[in-house]
């Protein structure tokens, strides 16, 4: 068993009024960052930190008043609404965010967790009546126009006695006017999303088989920021027209900023997606002319088709993103076509993804842990922590949604509070968000706090493409963590030059080698060109400092191998004690 800690569990200690304003600002900076990657916000995340921080600063103060601040909890959720965090991503977010520090902070842990339910519940509802009362003022903005124009309508009928006929033209258009704002992006005159969405229900219902096309403009951020809004409009604007003139007889909405969507009958137009796809291609390539400037920019594209029989359109629509999804994952400006097969795994993912958080707030994210040796003579050296998920693939999908950061954090807890009282070093893998968390570095040092585990006993591993490609937040955070004594390391490690001329600029304690090479490496020879070239690569890994790791290793003749390559520590299924389960690290107290 774990051995205890000398004296028992440590029992909270009282926070000064300096530590408990440090722990609200990092929670502040925690929902900016989140909310912001789930909702258009007109604001960059570190603009949002600051009321954040006033409305972490005031649900505090509502849940720990007498009686229970209700009201101020409502105008909290109103004020969500009014920053444009108006949709449920955004209130799924701040709910996954407060309540665990609502219901374990020190300053509130002896209040009943009713209180935190009730606040919570108070501010859902000032959400959602902010969210009834915007959509209702702009029904009633479009119905004081109408009445404007009838009484202007009215009046002039009275004093000329003529009759209501251009009245009702004028009301006519008006009203047309008005549907079509509705129905319509502003900017570009495009279908926007309602619209869309009601012709491919028409166009499903007919049961004609339909092909759809989601278009996301890559590096549209570079040209937002770098021209400004208005430049930047210009740009769509002029994709917009070209790709209405080069898909005929197809339906082009814009459905965000720097998104379309194309849908095809494929009952009345015949072109091969290929064709189409090319089209798209050609419009976006296309240089724009604003400013002065030439602008070139490409397009990921998805493209899901539908089986020639009624199908539901919301799950067509969440086909064809995730078919962007994976043109995304293989490079800009590329094109996938979403198979049914695909589909249906992706789906399960992310219905998995979807329960996620409320796993993790039930503490039951399973955690495995692995043991790894020293090659030289198999002692084990340390502990390798990981989430055993349950369907591969889960992993990606849990970093593209945004819950990454709190899977780590979870992870980190639940082994460093297991491994407090063994002998043995622990080591993490982060995630890319993981490791360019704004608050990760704040994260790690009072899960160090907590659990009593020495800095020098825990070794976090980044992705070596965040370190390596110069990603400023990532780095910063590896440096911090280092200088704070905490063991850093890189994993999936592949060799490039780039990277391992860089080697010695950095803190590291330890280099992972990527899969990859460890399966170039498997059935090779010792005098193979392969067994050079990383025997080679180990030798400039240990001038830098840092030791070289590898895992899946499965058989003593790899060990054999790998121990000539010069590797230095070793995981995988030949060194597995047990299985790879919970209750691993306690077989080495």
């Amino acid at each position: 068993m774990t051995k205890p800690l000398p004296n028992g569990p440590r029992a909270p200690v009282p926070r000064s009024a300096k530590e408990r304003e440090k722990a609200r600002v990092r929670l502040a900076r925690k929902w900016a960052y989140l909310i912001s990657s789930t909702a258009y916000v007109p604001l960059k995340h570190t603009e949002l930190e600051e009321p954040m921080l006033e409305l972490v600063h005031e649900l505090f103060a509502a849940l720990v008043a007498e009686p229970l601040g209700l009201e101020e909890a409502e105008l909290a959720g109103a004020r969500l609404v009014a920053l444009n965090c108006a949709d449920k991503s955004s209130l799924q977010c701040t709910f996954d965010v407060l309540a665990g520090p609502l219901l374990t902070d020190d300053d509130v842990r002896d209040l009943p967790p009713e209180r935190v339910v009730r606040l919570l519940g108070a501010l859902s509802a000032g959400f959602t009546e902010a969210v009834r009362r915007r959509t209702t003022d702009q029904q009633e903005g479009m119905c004081r126009a109408l009445m404007e124009v009838a009484k202007k309508a009215m009046h002039a009928a009275e004093n000329r006695k003529t009759d209501f006929g251009d009245t009702s033209t004028e009301l006519t258009l008006l009203r047309r006017q008005l549907s079509h704002q509705l129905l319509h992006d502003a900017q570009t005159g495009l279908p926007n999303r309602q619209f869309f969405s009601t012709r491919l229900e028409e166009v499903l219902n007919s049961g004609s088989p339909t092909t759809l096309y989601r278009i996301e403009l890559n590096g549209f951020s570079v040209f937002n920021e770098g021209l400004g809004g208005p430049r930047a409009d210009m740009l769509m604007t002029a994709i917009a027209v070209r790709l209405r003139a080069a898909l005929p007889g197809m339906m082009v909405a814009r459905f965000d900023r720097a998104d379309f969507t194309v849908l095809q009958d494929s009952g009345t137009d015949s072109t091969a997606p290929v064709d189409v796809i090319a089209a798209i291609n050609d419009a976006v390539a296309t240089t724009t002319r604003v400013a002065d400037l030439g602008l070139v920019t490409s397009a990921s594209i998805g493209v899901v088709q539908s089986p020639p029989h009624r199908a539901n359109p919301v799950e067509f629509l969440q086909a064809a993103d995730i078919a962007l999804r994976h043109a995304k994952e293989e490079g800009p400006g590329r094109s996938r076509l979403l198979m049914p097969e695909e589909d249906a795994h992706d789906r399960r993912l992310l219905r998995m993804a979807a329960g996620l958080p409320g796993a993790i707030e039930n503490g039951q994210l399973p955690v495995g842990y692995r043991l790894r040796v020293d090659l030289t003579d198999e002692q084990p050296v340390g502990v390798d922590a990981y989430v055993r998920w349950q369907e591969t693939g889960l992993s990606e999908v849990v970093e593209q949604t945004g819950l990454a950061p709190r899977v780590g954090q979870l992870l980190l807890r639940d082994a460093c509070e297991r491994l407090s009282g063994a002998s043995l070093p622990l080591s993490v893998r982060l995630s890319p968000n993981q490791s360019a968390a704004p608050d990760l570095v704040d994260t790690v040092l009072d899960v160090l706090d907590e659990t009593a585990l020495p800095a020098n006993r825990l070794q976090l591993a980044m992705p070596a493409a965040e370190v390596f490609d110069g990603r400023a937040r990532s780095v910063d955070n590896l440096s911090s963590l280092a200088t704070a004594g905490v063991g850093m390391a890189v994993h999936d490690f592949g060799g490039d030059p780039s990277e391992v001329v860089r080697l010695g600029g950095l803190p590291l304690r330890a280099v992972a080698l990527t899969a990859r090479l460890v399966s170039q490496a498997r059935g090779a020879s010792r005098k193979s060109l392969v067994a050079k070239a990383l025997t080679g690569l180990a030798a400039m890994v240990h001038e830098s400092g840092a030791t070289v790791a590898v895992d899946d290793v499965r058989s003593r003749r790899e060990a054999e191998w790998w121990r000539h390559a010069g590797a230095d520590t070793a995981s995988g299924p030949l060194f597995v004690v047990g299985g790879e389960r919970e209750d691993l690290v306690e077989l080495f107290d």
